[in-house]
């Protein structure tokens, strides 16, 4: 008798765990529940999209929902909502959006990777027209069809974050004025001082109008009132966090952790026996404090759903934890960090030391050689690498890689300084950026 396994989300850990266990059991019947009509899709490519006036959506699609059916052998239903999970009759009940009959289903096997939802600020007139979250496919084809169409002239982005930055140059590149309008005191508060400072110079180089600890209070028309003063706007992007969809695990008794995600061990599973939860929707470790943490991160769901989805098929893997990597890019700026900022690093209860250097991208005589500036953390009791952060023209987001590696390893600041690096004098000094910093750090940790 086969397995059936029952999939509910189908973007990147769900789709993601069915294919490794589809893999896995060859056999089993595998039912992968998308409330959506698309699946697999790369959502973070999704400003890039909108910025392309020739852009097509399809290009962001990783698997279509006939190769998934056709070629990997799952049975992907879209426009499904799931409804409820009985964990005693191990049944899932769901609404088939098309017809509107609702039904069920049984499985031996269950993994919910319900993902994330924008934050909406309780805000009078975020529900108008021209009020926008990016956070699906179809909210980014709304958007590039909204710019198509009305040709708006100036915009409020609504939060400072990630998604409020990017869309910061998406939007400007299109010729339109862009205000970001922010209620903490600096954009991207996890960065160091001296980097914050390069993001907002950047901002201003390119037109972009910033406000900070400032709430918008309400949304009229064209016309957003904050506590900064009032401002025109033709369309308004909220960009102000998301939230874990996890009312389908909560009424099923199943148990929540860190930020209200699902609570999960390192194989993913929840505090139900046979049932699993990855991606946005649940916790992460951080490897470097074994605390539970929240990381609503693309390359982490890809990581959970592999481990959910081999252990859903009986085949053992752990989950080794995250170090918050991540990058982005601020019209010519390269920005990312890895591991611990100093903050977190003092509530964790270490005895960090921060050191900020610059320091050139190439070697003398490269006609193309730009400072990037470097913060780097470490611990004084171990020595270890902690944390970093980078900003720079052009060489920042495969460096930051090299330092998260070390980090991820436990690597000490002192052997950091002297890891074997690539060198050509295009690419990088004798002396590396990154290699510079941890030899200042590891002096600081003596």
């Amino acid at each position: 008798m086969k397995n059936r396994y029952v999939v509910i989300g189908g973007i990147a850990a769900g789709m993601s765990a069915a294919s490794r266990i589809k893999k896995i059991d060859k056999s089993a019947e595998v039912v992968v529940f998308e409330k959506g009509e698309f699946i697999s899709y790369g959502a973070c490519s999704m400003p890039y999209y909108i910025a392309n006036p020739q852009g097509d959506y399809k290009d962001l699609i990783v698997l279509s929902v006939e190769d998934a059916i056709n070629k990997r052998g799952i049975d992907v239903r879209t426009n499904h909502l799931v409804l409820g999970i009985s964990v005693n009759e191990k049944r899932v009940f769901y609404k088939e959006l098309t017809s509107g009959k609702g039904k069920s289903i049984d499985y031996d096997r269950l993994v919910i990777a319900t993902g994330a939802s924008p934050i909406k600020p309780p805000i009078a007139g975020v529900d108008n027209d021209n009020v926008f979250s990016l956070r699906t496919l179809n909210d980014g084809i709304a958007i590039k069809k909204f710019i198509e169409e009305k040709k708006p002239k100036k915009a409020v982005i609504v939060g400072a974050g990630y998604i409020g930055l990017e869309m910061a140059e998406s939007l400007t590149s299109l010729g339109i004025q862009v205000v970001i309008i922010e209620m903490l005191e600096k954009p991207m508060p996890l960065y160091n001082e001296s980097i914050v400072e390069t993001i907002l110079k950047t901002l201003e180089e390119n037109g972009v109008k910033t406000y900070f600890s400032s709430k918008v209070e309400r949304i009229e028309g064209n016309k957003v009132y904050s506590t900064a003063g009032e401002f025109d706007a033709d369309m308004v992007l909220l960009a102000t966090g998301v939230k874990p969809n996890v009312s389908l695990a909560k009424d099923a008794g199943i148990e929540l952790g860190a930020r209200g995600a699902i609570a999960v061990d390192s194989k993913m599973e929840t505090s139900v026996s046979g049932i699993y939860a990855a991606g946005d929707c649940a916790e992460s470790i951080n490897r470097i404090t074994n605390r539970k943490i929240y990381v609503p991160l693309g390359t982490v769901a890809n990581k959970h759903g592999r481990i959910a989805g081999l252990n859903a098929a009986r085949e053992l893997a752990r989950f080794p934890g995250a170090i918050m990597s991540a990058e982005f890019k601020l019209f010519d700026k390269e920005v990312a960090r890895c591991g611990l900022t100093l903050k977190e690093a003092i509530d964790d209860g270490f005895d960090p030391v921060e050191i900020v250097i610059t320091a050139s991208s190439a070697a003398h005589g490269v006609k193309e050689r730009y400072p990037i500036q470097v913060a780097m953390i470490g611990d004084r009791k171990s020595g270890k690498l902690l944390g970093c952060q980078m900003i720079g023209k052009k060489g920042v987001a495969h460096r930051i890689n090299i330092v998260a590696t070390a980090i991820f390893n436990g690597n000490t600041a002192k052997e950091f300084s002297m890891f074997d690096l690539a060198y050509a004098p295009p690419f990088s000094p004798v002396w590396d950026p990154v290699l510079i910093a941890a030899n200042v750090l590891k002096g600081k940790l003596k």
